[in-house]
């Protein structure tokens, strides 16, 4: 399997990933869009928010950290600091009816409690909180 560090900039971790504040779906709420979070080294202020955006996400799992197999999962110490990494085309991403998933790609993403997987096209790091209008303008880093 291939792991590749994304965004390590952007959303990094000290040990322990940065702090999950919301969750946001699209819809009647199964599909994910966004999440909102605090750096790990940010003090809990609204100015320090930012955000994830998910693009074109398909399917996600939310695990958390009391467990996940860190025996088996991805060792995240050995990445320098990032807290996303894209696992390319897993065996996970391959599990399911690939008809939405040309694209895809399986992102596993390290917050302070849980792992976020995640199969979509791509994720964006961004500045504030995620609000509906943020959807303007794309720069991924896929």
């Amino acid at each position: 399997m291939s792991i590749k560090p994304i965004l390590r900039d952007f959303f990094y971790h000290n040990g322990r990933g940065p702090e999950l504040q919301k969750v946001h779906y699209r819809g009647r709420g199964s599909v994910l869009k966004a999440v909102d979070y605090f750096s790990p080294d940010d003090e809990y202020v609204a100015e320090n928010l930012k955000h994830l955006l998910f693009l074109r996400p398909q399917v996600f799992m939310f695990t958390p950290e009391e467990v996940y197999d860190y025996g088996r999962g991805v060792k995240f110490s050995e990445h320098n600091n990032a807290a996303i990494v894209s696992l390319g085309r897993s065996e996970w991403l391959r599990s399911f009816s690939p008809r939405h998933l040309d694209n895809c790609q399986h992102y596993q993403v390290m917050f302070y409690d849980e792992f976020l997987d995640v199969l979509c096209e791509g994720i964006e790091a961004k500045s504030g909180g995620f609000v509906a209008s943020n959807l303007t303008g794309r720069n991924s880093f896929s």
